[in-house]
């Protein structure tokens, strides 16, 4: 009986996802956070050539701290 819930756990993961969720899945998030390093941390940290308003400006620093553990400071510095 645990076994079994454990394989099913671990075959589809929380929400049972099928292979062409987890696919959509992964292009979703992967578009995101590189929309989010071009727009915010390479044209609005780096250069200051775009202006963000603070919504997304707080949305993208916050999706890039918790997708790939980037800090704004650290990388604009390079």
């Amino acid at each position: 009986m645990l076994m079994t819930e454990l394989i099913n756990f671990l075959s589809g993961g929380l929400w049972q996802a099928s292979w062409w969720q987890i696919v959509v899945y992964t292009l979703i998030v992967t578009h995101i956070t590189i929309a989010a390093v071009t727009i915010f941390l390479h044209r609005a940290q780096a250069h200051r050539a775009l202006e963000l308003h603070w919504l997304p400006s707080h949305f993208f620093r916050f999706w890039l701290w918790l997708t790939t553990g980037m800090v704004t400071k650290d990388w604009v510095a390079i």
